[in-house]
């Protein structure tokens, strides 16, 4: 069972097509035509409908934007759940894929009618539709497009997933362990300024608030002679005064007289009782200013030596903050800073250790997922070339001998080994890799093998092939025609060919043409059958001018065709 058809395709204003409907059936649909026709086209606006990246030169010369559309239907419950991974439901058991290109290089795409990414819209066409055209044969050199191949037909999907997963944490857990080790080796010089800095400021032993005080004494300090004359001043004024009376014996004296003035006046009995309160706040005034301004003496530390050592604290504080911060917090928060700096440089070489611990772990678990992808890819691989040599051998190919070799290496994003098809076309010729060996011929039925042989472990997705058939005699192409009409059977292979021998065994023909209306051309596409197919077909033996021997030709392929599609 096919993971889903492609029913219908729309098209409007890319090329020469106005507006086009394609209609496809299951099995094997070809597209014939003469050159310049818009076969092309149609294979280009499906790679639209895959995302394929907008070009603004495919858009109808006078137009501003153009629009392609397909649906697919019959919808496997295997693609449904994986749709539904992506976040795409199904609409009455079908999808419904639009894509818009503008002249300006932009896109819009929607599926089922939601508005999707470039990169969810891809997502969803893999799941459906494959287009193997020249640059697919091509690409089939490359070793990646090799080893995903055999992935496929290995069926690795979930160990290779969970390689990935494992190999992706050794590679973080490496560079994690390679910045700690050169932040120890660059800490280590770190570490001695960060020491020092820490002493220089634990030797100030600094105090929030503590140079604001400091400025203050200094100052004091600095005007002794005044502030010394003014505090003696205070302190006779308002308490002491040996040539007279204070203002503390006047207040007492005058809250004397007013409590004698009491019984006379309510107002004088609470005057005494202030009166009498400032006097014992005037006498803590005159005391408290005798002692901040050393009045007696008792401070043993001379002034000079006082104010110089003042001098000498506030000038290892300014040094500081110039160094560390505009003021003290600032210092004693980055001494805070250096500290915990130094903490980590100090930890670095332990938590190297541990890292190396976790990237010993993690190297084990992602060794042994390797040796599970390794066993895998060794099973298939001999029964994949097996399976690759004998369709070969089918398509024109009897001498051939196709290897896959896997090639140990050390553990890398895919596992712990190179993979590299080969191949010896014709006997006594030694087996050399695919990429230095294979003509274009050849590498287009290596590429419809491997695409048969993987297609049958790959729940039938839709393939296009795009002129597979090119650098191939007739008599081949015949054979590549009853391989496409197999890998065809129960799902869905649209070619576009140059072959009659392979339109000759197809399901559906769909002929594309050119035809002119209201002075532009246009493409049209014709379903055919009857005396049309044996003339289209005829047409491709024959070219221009047809003779009746060609249309003969063409009936014997077509019912031999027939015969073999029962």
């Amino acid at each position: 069972m096919p993971v889903a058809l492609l029913s219908s395709l729309h098209i409007e204003n890319i090329a020469v097509v106005r507006k086009l409907d394609v209609e496809f059936g299951g099995g094997l649909t070809v597209l014939t035509g003469e050159t310049g026709a818009g076969k092309s086209i149609i294979v280009d606006s499906i790679g639209l409908i895959m995302g394929a990246k907008p070009n603004p030169q495919l858009i109808r010369t006078g137009e501003t934007e153009a629009y392609v559309a397909a649906l697919f239907t019959e919808i496997s419950d295997t693609a449904a759940r994986r749709l539904a991974e992506c976040g795409v439901g199904l609409e009455d058991g079908e999808v419904y894929i639009e894509r818009i290109i503008t002249n300006g290089g932009k896109s819009k795409a929607k599926v089922n009618g939601r508005s999707v990414s470039a990169s969810l819209l891809r997502r969803v066409a893999e799941l459906l539709i494959t287009i193997n055209g020249q640059n697919e044969c091509m690409l089939l050199r490359s070793h990646e497009a090799q080893l995903a191949l055999l992935d496929v037909y290995a069926g690795t999907g979930e160990v290779a997933t969970a390689y990935g997963d494992a190999y992706s944490k050794l590679i973080s857990l490496r560079s994690r362990a390679e910045e700690l080790r050169r932040a120890v080796k660059e800490g280590a010089l770190a570490a001695d300024l960060l020491k020092y800095q820490i002493n220089e400021i634990d030797a100030a032993n600094l105090r929030v608030g503590e140079e604001e005080e400091l400025l203050k004494e200094r100052a004091r300090l600095r005007d002794r002679e005044k502030t010394v004359k003014l505090a003696n001043f205070v302190y006779r004024a308002a308490y002491m005064n040996d040539k007279g009376v204070s203002a503390s014996v006047l207040a007492e004296r005058i809250a004397t007289a007013l409590s004698q003035l009491a019984k006379y006046s309510d107002e004088a009995a609470a005057d005494a009782e202030r009166v009498s309160a400032i006097a014992v706040e005037l006498e803590e005034i005159a005391r408290r200013t005798y002692a901040n301004f050393d009045l007696d003496g008792a401070d043993d530390e001379d002034p000079t030596e006082r104010l110089d050592r003042i001098e000498g604290r506030l000038d290892l504080i300014s040094r500081l903050r110039r160094k560390y911060g505009g003021d003290i917090e600032s210092v004693l928060a980055h001494r805070a800073s250096a500290a915990e700096h130094l903490n980590a440089i100090e930890n670095n070489e332990e938590l190297v250790a541990q890292i190396e611990a976790e990237i010993k772990t993690a190297k084990e678990k992602a060794k042994s997922l390797a040796a599970s992808l390794t066993a895998l890819r060794t099973d298939a691989a001999r029964s994949m070339a097996d399976r690759i040599t004998e369709i070969l051998a089918s398509l024109d190919m009897p001498k051939v001998s196709f290897h896959i070799a896997l090639m140990p290496r050390e553990l890398s994003p895919h596992g712990a080994e190179d993979v590299e098809f080969r191949i010896s076309a014709n006997a006594g010729e030694d087996i050399r890799p695919l990429s230095l060996v294979a003509s274009g011929g050849e590498l287009s039925r290596v590429m419809l093998a491997v695409k048969s042989v993987v297609s049958d472990d790959d729940s039938g997705i839709t393939v296009i092939y795009d002129e597979i058939d090119a650098g191939v005699s007739g008599a081949t192409s015949g054979k590549i025609g009853l391989q496409l009409r197999k890998t065809a059977q129960g799902g869905q292979t649209i070619c576009v060919t140059h072959s009659a021998q392979i339109a000759a065994m197809a399901d559906t023909h769909l002929l594309v043409s050119k035809i002119e209306r209201d002075g532009r051309a246009e493409t049209k596409v014709t379903p055919l059958s009857g005396e049309a197919r044996v003339n289209e077909v005829a047409r491709i033996i024959g070219g221009i001018n047809v003779t009746e021997t060609q249309r003969k030709a063409a009936v014997d392929l077509l019912a031999e065709g027939a015969r073999i599609t029962k």
